[in-house]
């Protein structure tokens, strides 16, 4: 496999935490897989490599073994300069052109760009999006098995939860907690996502994120990390709790959404990898909508 790194693309590090959170910041992209966070908890499965101008920051991952470009970080004004810059670099080392995690509205610009190119949606890929509101108060017919699970927790452990805003003092607690937590595991992604969390977890304070804390009879059972996607929309990181407690999901992101997002306008809980159970779980909550993600092989050159 041809690696692009003599082409001025370096690899990611914590260094680049800054720069590349001042280039989504332009951006405002809502899809999942833009989101710094998610870059680091992933790298290690998913190698990101950066690029950038004044204008525009190109990123280069590896998916299967293909390299491939995300959507440039980028005001739309630079999106053709940083989609041939892109595509220059790729021909030059005689690599296939590809494009991967693209929301419909990029596509169409790209389009008018490469029109020759092929298209295929990532059925498995898409996230999905709930409403602000819905999440923090839990209300309506549809999720009313939820709201159940809530209102039984805080029934069944009144006075002996805690929720706490999480802090550096939680690390520890927080890795303690995950050695226990399906550590029988090996599916793939999930050790992958494994290390991941305690990468997160070290960047405390350097990835832009914040988090959440539930005690019971003060031992951490659950905890979460969001971050903001858009001025408008938070993404939901990271979830771990105590599967056998019932009720402890909904409520450490109900209760950390009130707390930390009062008036978020959308939720993005992100793809289901195709995984049966998180497929059932996400589709139950009632998501006012889906952001479809498109992968693209250009043909010749423009």
């Amino acid at each position: 496999m041809v690696c692009l790194e003599d082409a001025d693309f370096i690899v990611v590090t914590e260094k680049d935490i800054p720069l590349i959170a001042k280039y989504l910041d332009l951006a405002q992209i809502e899809e999942s897989n833009h989101n710094l966070v998610n870059m680091f908890l992933w790298r290690e499965q998913y190698p990101l490599w950066q690029y950038h101008t004044e204008e525009y920051m190109l990123l280069l991952g590896i998916h299967k073994g293909k390299l491939f470009s995300y959507m440039p970080l980028c005001k739309e004004e630079f999106f053709e300069e940083a989609i041939l810059k892109a595509q220059s670099i790729f021909n030059k080392h005689h690599v296939p052109f590809e494009l991967s995690c693209f929301t419909r509205d990029r596509l169409e610009l790209l389009q008018k760009i490469l029109p020759k190119c092929s298209v295929t949606i990532e059925c498995e890929a898409a996230d999905y999006v709930y409403e602000g509101e819905k999440m923090r108060t839990l209300s309506g017919k549809k999720l009313q098995k939820r709201r159940n699970n809530y209102n039984h927790f805080v029934h069944e452990y009144d006075g002996r939860f805690v929720y706490e805003d999480m802090t550096k003092d939680h690390i520890p607690e927080l890795k303690t907690f995950l050695d226990s937590w399906r550590q029988d595991s090996t599916e793939e992604y999930l050790v992958y996502e494994a290390k991941g969390v305690r990468d997160v977890l070290d960047l405390f304070g350097v990835l832009p994120y914040n988090g959440g804390v539930i005690r019971i009879d003060g031992e951490v059972k659950a905890f979460l990390i969001a971050s903001l996607a858009t001025d408008t929309m938070v993404q939901i990181n990271i979830e771990k709790a105590d599967p056998t407690i019932r009720g402890l999901y909904q409520a450490i992101e109900k209760i950390f959404l009130e707390k930390n997002y009062p008036t978020i306008e959308w939720v993005n809980r992100e793809d289901d990898m195709g995984i049966e159970a998180l497929i059932l779980a996400k589709r139950a909550l009632n998501p006012s909508h889906m952001i479809d993600k498109y992968r693209i092989r250009a043909n010749g050159t423009t």
